[in-house]
């Protein structure tokens, strides 16, 4: 694949004769929408099959008990009636952030969409055939620079919180030792902050794996070669700005198709009821509604609240591999222009 870079320094040259960055993402949005959505169609299906096994599997193992469906995206279950200690009925949140299922097409679908915004900006005859064919051979890289992330960034707390709970905090806990605990969930939050601090430092890998065809330790380095201080925390803002919008649609986009279903799913007809109140307006301010009851969602339910959910995230996740790879091109740019003064 023909490397992205020598086009770099003159992006960064004279950068008034391009557009800005919403401009850009919308051009690459517009020009290969297409095949976008033919790239992503296979992750999709694989999304919703897993997910919908997940539920028969879960609902195979339990068939009794509560179930909790939620605008924010989760259908949670099931939970004897005797560990509940929620009412069946509506309850109000809030929340930020993605879902698992936008998490997966994110991760997945990221490369392959690189190489289409690369190759259509290289003048290169893209398919999906030659996209997934490239994207397949670096699948080493790839997977690798997964399982560094994945170890760095939930490995170690999830092995540091079982031992912790395991062999301290339970102890502490029945001895009354608050100043322990909270020290317990002082260590939780600080290493939270570790992982976003790496999440946003090695946020630009794919574009090194797909464009520079470096390695997986290498496509990290370059990672947090390009991520840092100012460049760190505009790309936080940007990251957090997009996750507020996705929180913001789904909230919105499930609570719509939630109140539709329930004129054929009595069971939902009070979360219809609550969504029509004056609290609808909360879901613009990343509020949600969930609603509990008795015994699992029909099966074309669950497919259904699945497939919007899934949709949303398959049409945001081009805008996340458009605004990557122009993050990495810029700071590209930046950084050679540095070494060359």
């Amino acid at each position: 694949m023909q490397n992205v870079l020598e086009n770099t320094a003159d992006a960064v040259e004279v950068p008034e004769q391009h557009p800005g960055l919403v401009s850009r993402m919308f051009r690459d949005y517009r020009n290969n929408f297409g095949l976008f959505w033919q790239v992503m169609l296979p992750l999709i299906i694989v999304n919703l099959l897993f997910y919908i096994g997940i539920f028969l599997f879960a609902k195979s193992m339990s068939p009794e008990g509560q179930w909790t469906i939620s605008t924010g995206g989760s259908i949670a279950g099931p939970i004897s009636s005797s560990e509940s200690v929620e009412p069946t009925g509506v309850v109000w949140g809030t929340r930020l952030g993605f879902s698992f299922t936008s998490i997966n097409l994110l991760w997945l679908a990221m490369c392959p969409l690189i190489f289409v915004i690369v190759g259509h900006r290289n003048g290169m005859d893209t398919t999906f055939k030659t996209v997934w064919q490239q994207t397949l051979r670096k699948t080493v890289p790839i997977l690798g620079a997964t399982f560094l992330i994945g170890i760095v960034v939930l490995g170690v707390p999830v092995i540091f919180g079982f031992f912790a709970f395991e062999f301290l905090f339970l102890e502490l806990a029945q001895s009354n030792a608050p100043p322990f605990i909270f020290g317990f969930g002082g260590m939780i939050a600080a290493w939270s902050v570790i992982s976003m601090y790496f999440v946003v430092k090695w946020s630009l890998y794919n574009q090194g794996i797909m464009i520079e065809n470096l390695s997986a330790v290498r496509a990290l380095r370059r990672s947090s070669e390009l991520v840092r201080s100012r460049t760190w925390w505009r790309l936080l803002g940007i990251y957090l700005l997009l996750s507020l919008v996705y929180t913001v649609l789904t909230s919105v986009l499930l609570g719509l198709t939630i109140a539709f279903l329930s004129f054929v799913v009595p069971e939902l007809i009070p979360l219809r009821e609550a969504l029509l109140s004056s609290r609808l307006i909360g879901l613009l301010f990343f509020g949600y509604a969930k609603i509990t009851v008795e015994g699992a969602p029909m099966l074309w339910t669950v497919a259904a609240i699945c497939s919007v959910q899934t949709l949303i995230s398959a049409a945001l996740t081009p805008i996340w591999a458009s605004l990557t790879t122009h993050l990495y091109t810029e700071q590209v740019g930046e950084h050679t222009q540095q070494v060359s003064v």
